[in-house]
């Protein structure tokens, strides 16, 4: 079985090129990403991730967090001492 930083994963799929706060919402693993009109990051929206409702600059800080939560179910070591 390969380790999860080997396991091949898919692209963030674009839902709508305009959606709720002027920007792209792409669909990602269960989870959607809404950003805002100049395409920058507003949040990740996966209710049963622990940093559902958070903001973020750009789309690759998101998909390693959703990767991890849907592989492992847990947040990265950094993580734990603030307990998001």
């Amino acid at each position: 079985m390969p380790s999860p930083d080997q396991l091949e994963r898919p692209s963030p799929l674009e839902t709508a090129a305009v959606g709720p706060w002027g920007g792209p919402v792409y669909s990602y693993r269960g989870a959607e990403i809404r950003c805002n009109k100049g395409g920058h990051v507003r949040t990740l929206l996966m209710p049963d991730h622990p940093l559902h409702g958070r903001n973020f600059s750009v789309a690759g800080t998101i998909t390693p967090l959703i990767d991890l939560w849907v592989e492992e179910r847990r947040l990265p070591s950094y993580m734990h001492a603030a307990r998001v």
